[in-house]
């Protein structure tokens, strides 16, 4: 950490049995080298554990503030936008009717200020705290809270947006949203991630997005405690940040990655050590008892959890704050816990902390009680719709990963279908064949005679792009029924929706599928024109309430889902499908509500987790996707 002066003893500021170093450090580029990464992690371990629990209260109570107070605020104030506005709802296709209104654009800057003032109120009460700490100060109550609301004003005088873009998109997509209510849902929806993922091309350009969100995160590192602890301005704080971290990228990914991947693992273990707790007690104890167990089990892990990631936390922040105290030319105090001389009082305010820990855990883990007792027999309703087919066996939207699905046992089949040049509709997700082929051209641009000359790849499968006719003929040979996406690119020949309708009575299918589209217009159209048939609107972002569409289902990508939103379906009498889920824990979840249908990649998973789900008390699979947000490996 640069040229330093060491001196030991009991620094005068500090209170307690508490030994101390100074290090007097000259301004400079601020890292330690890398074989003095486990001396400085060591020492900042000790520091963190000298005063846990009173950061850990500190991060409960604003969580509590944030989740009880600004949350209902925040939503409250988007509700009066979207009346201002006169929507319900605000989705991809009507965002810009949001922020057309004059008073809706106030609100949503209202609820900008509001939401960068609450997260950021989370990160500079802590430094505030680890900063008086490393100098060696008292943690007088009092004058922490007028240091943390004097560097809110320092922030809030000039809000800039590019503060608000590193809270709520940087760090949340670099994987830190979790430490803090207010932005631990913020992430990479699943279908985008999905999409990048399934060929070689768009897997390195993936790979090289999550590399920038990274390298962005870890670049403005410093930009905050510069701004708590040096006063900067918040783009001076930026600027400083950039120029700290330049030839130090991966000391910085070191320091800060270490003891975070400890804290993910840490998590992870403990999720399924109790996952498998849970199991054995389901296998060994009577129903009651295990309903018990797995109450506990969860919460013991959100109690747990919550610990983990609060001292991952600040860990991380005591590490920020000495590096930058470094580069400010500013001495640092380390505190070394002495446990034989702990007082008291320490030790009593540990047993306390530990006693409302727990306590805290066995109500929530009683509270959870009767969820877990029930079991959820119209699961077995539950729609399993291949999502364009399965892609295990052929590459997505072909004949062969047709065959795959309907191997597999699946309700439904789901697949796109979108115009070509000369008027003929075609199975493909992709407008653009260059990811999937390596032909650069559009379909809506070829015709007929030259999208069937293409050869799609995926997963080490070859195909050809059948027509829906093909398609949806051979479905029909196989006994599976259709989910027909009508993919809508704005390049359609005028009376598009009654060609499509022509092509698909040609098939002698019509009632057999059920349709849906992610454009309003097109599912009106076909409704008006059939009003017999089962037509649905694809959602693939939303906030607020449904749609209001003549519909009979809609199809929600699952970062839109809420349960909320099927309870409104099913008043109003439609049905919920969600897509593309994956995940197993994710899947069960949505079981056990149940939803009416989920499209899925995992086909032969989602049938087994239906009939587990249909057949079993909550008990025996609650514990994993209650806790799957703390773990890796779900």
């Amino acid at each position: 950490m640069g040229h330093a002066t060491v001196s030991s003893g009991m620094d005068s500021g500090s209170t307690g049995p508490v030994h101390a170093a100074r290090i007097q450090a000259q301004p400079g580029p601020g890292a330690p080298k890398f074989t003095e990464i486990p001396s400085f992690l060591h020492r900042i371990w000790r520091l963190s554990h000298a005063r846990v629990f009173r950061y850990l209260l500190v991060i409960s109570v604003i969580q509590l503030v944030n989740g009880l107070g600004v949350l209902p605020s925040i939503r409250y104030l988007f509700g009066l936008a979207l009346e201002a506005s006169h929507l319900e709802n605000v989705t991809d296709r009507t965002y810009t009717v949001l922020l057309s209104q004059p008073i809706s654009v106030l609100l949503l800057l209202a609820i900008a200020v509001l939401a960068l003032a609450a997260v950021s109120l989370q990160f500079v009460a802590l430094i505030v705290m680890v900063n008086r700490q490393q100098s060696g100060r008292p943690p007088n109550l009092a004058e922490m809270f007028a240091d943390t609301v004097t560097c809110l004003g320092r922030l809030l005088r000039y809000p800039s947006p590019l503060l608000m873009v590193y809270f709520f998109l940087a760090l949340p997509l670099g994987g830190l949203g979790l430490s803090s209510v207010l932005i631990q849902g913020v992430g990479i929806p699943p279908f985008v991630t999905r999409e990048y993922l399934k060929v070689p091309l768009s897997t390195a350009i993936y790979v090289l997005l999550i590399g920038s969100i990274l390298w962005v995160n870890l670049r403005l590192i410093l930009a905050l405690p510069l701004m708590v602890i040096g006063e900067k301005k918040s783009l001076a704080a930026l600027g400083g940040s950039l120029r700290a971290t330049h030839k130090n990228f991966f000391r910085y990914l070191a320091l800060v990655g270490l003891p975070l991947g400890v804290a993910a693992l840490v998590a992870s273990f403990l999720v399924e050590f109790l996952v498998w707790v849970s199991d054995h007690a389901s296998n060994l104890a009577s129903g009651q008892s295990s309903v018990l167990v797995s109450s506990l089990c969860i919460g013991l892990g959100h109690t747990l959890g919550f610990m983990i990631i609060g001292a991952a936390t600040v860990v991380a922040l005591q590490i920020l704050v000495a590096l930058t105290r470094d580069r400010l030319g500013l001495a640092s105090v380390f505190e070394v816990h002495n446990k034989q001389r702990q007082s008291m009082q320490a030790r009593a305010a540990r047993a306390s902390a530990g006693t409302v820990a727990f306590g805290l855990a066995v109500a929530m883990g009683f509270y959870a009680t009767p969820a877990l007792g029930q079991t959820v027999s119209s699961a077995e309703d539950t729609l399993i719709l291949a999502h364009r087919g399965y892609s295990a066996g052929g590459v997505e939207n072909t004949l062969g990963a047709l065959d795959a699905a309907a191997e597999h046992h699946a309700d439904y089949v789901e697949a796109d279908f979108q115009q070509t040049k000369d008027g003929h509709f075609v199975a493909s997700h992709d407008t653009n064949l260059l990811m999937v082929s390596g032909v650069n051209r559009n379909i809506y641009e070829m015709t007929l005679a030259e999208v069937r000359k293409v050869r799609v790849r995926e997963g080490g499968f070859s195909d050809h792009i059948p027509t829906m006719q093909e398609y949806l003929e051979h479905a029909d040979e196989l006994g599976i029924p259709v989910l027909v996406e009508l993919k809508v690119t704005g390049h359609e020949s005028k009376g598009y929706l009654r060609s499509f309708l022509e092509d698909v009575d040609a098939t002698g299918t019509t009632t057999k599928n059920i349709y849906h589209s992610l454009s309003p217009a097109a599912v009106k159209g076909i409704k008006r024109a059939r009003p017999e048939l089962r037509v649905g609107l694809t959602v693939a972002m939303s906030v607020g309430k449904l749609p209001r569409v003549n519909c009979d289902f809609y199809t929600l990508e699952q970062a839109s889902f809420r349960p909320e939103l099927l309870d409104q379906a099913h008043e109003q009498g439609q049905d919920v499908y969600v897509w593309t889920v994956n995940d197993e824990s994710t899947i069960r979840e949505l079981l056990s509500l149940p939803v009416d249908g989920i499209v899925t990649d995992s086909v032969e998973m989602a049938i087994n987790d239906r009939q587990m789900v249909a057949t079993n008390p909550a008990s025996d699979y609650r514990v994993g996707y209650a806790l799957a947000y703390l773990d890796l490996f779900r």
